[in-house]
């Protein structure tokens, strides 16, 4: 039996004492999840306890820090099994960092709020953003001038999209984007070439609350093109009974983004937590971290 099945085993003995029904039982044991990982041979094991579409980890650390997320599946997610690998490995930098970290899924527009006006401390998963982009919540402001980015812990692809039946075959260049009509997620960095160009006026945005909503509004024809991660745009459409043969995804990609947690510059002693992020993402990557959860999540998922 591997640790984690021990874990489990013991919490659900343990979660059914408590209860002494099944109804009581049944409702808790899906509500947890184990976040668990190895460095330097010393093993991590800590509850996650999911309230509404809120996860605390209870990690025994001094300090809370507040996590402003979204749903991103397969990476991350409320509804994703597990809450998806990308949510466990974030926990481990931030519980290797020193703080018990909370997580609030909310639609990514909102979330970027929460961040700038620092009413949370972190916004994660974040692209690279683009210096002169604009900050959604403050006219005027650049978005940098409100958060500011540890180094990078991840990386995912970014390409374009079409319809099947759509005559656009290949990615564009930025300077063809004003020729077509594109569909990208509310709040979301994407590239800093492309983001140039969309903030520019000179190309037709339209604006969809999520990745979903946004793969909607390419096979209703409402667009000619959206921004996705490829992972992520399959994973929704399967979810939403979207045919892949509905859209193609054009190549070359944009870029492979990489990921960053984004801190907001408001909250009181910002620059500390970004050091000892920084700290952490070093000592997870030297333990490889990343490889051992996702290892995991295969295997607690049935994932290939």
């Amino acid at each position: 039996m591997s640790s984690v099945q021990r874990f489990f085993a013991v919490l659900t003995i343990a979660t059914l004492c408590a209860c002494m029904t099944f109804t009581c039982f049944a409702q808790q044991s899906n509500r947890l999840i184990l976040i668990n990982y190895q460095v330097d041979e010393q093993q991590h094991d800590y509850v996650a306890r999911w309230q509404g579409k809120t996860l605390s980890v209870a990690a025994g650390q001094p300090k809370r820090v507040v996590i402003a997320t979204l749903d991103w599946p397969p990476y991350i997610g409320s509804q994703q099994c597990q809450g998806g690998w990308l949510l466990h490995y974030m926990s481990a930098v931030l519980i290797e960092a020193g703080y018990n970290p909370e997580f609030r899924f909310l639609p990514w527009a909102r979330a970027v709020r929460m961040v700038e006006l620092g009413h949370a401390d972190i916004l994660a998963p974040e692209y690279e953003i683009e210096a002169s982009a604009p900050s959604d919540v403050v006219i005027g402001d650049t978005r940098l001038q409100h958060l500011a980015m540890s180094v990078p812990f991840s990386h995912t692809p970014l390409h374009y999209f079409s319809a099947a039946k759509s005559q656009i075959k290949k990615s564009p260049t930025p300077d063809e984007l004003p020729n077509y009509s594109v569909g990208v997620v509310r709040g979301y960095q994407n590239a800093p070439d492309v983001d140039k160009v969309l903030d520019s006026g000179k190309v037709v945005v339209q604006q969809a609350i999520d990745d979903a909503q946004n793969l909607d509004l390419l096979v209703n024809n409402r667009v000619n093109l959206i921004i996705g991660d490829p992972f992520v745009i399959n994973t929704v459409a399967k979810r939403k009974g979207i045919s892949t043969n509905l859209y193609s995804q054009l190549e070359p990609s944009i870029i492979e983004q990489q990921l960053y947690f984004a801190l907001s510059k408001a909250r009181p002693q910002w620059q500390t937590l970004q050091s000892d992020i920084n700290t952490a993402i070093a000592t997870l990557n030297n333990a490889q971290v990343d490889k051992q959860i996702t290892a995991k999540i295969k295997q607690l998922c049935h994932q290939d």
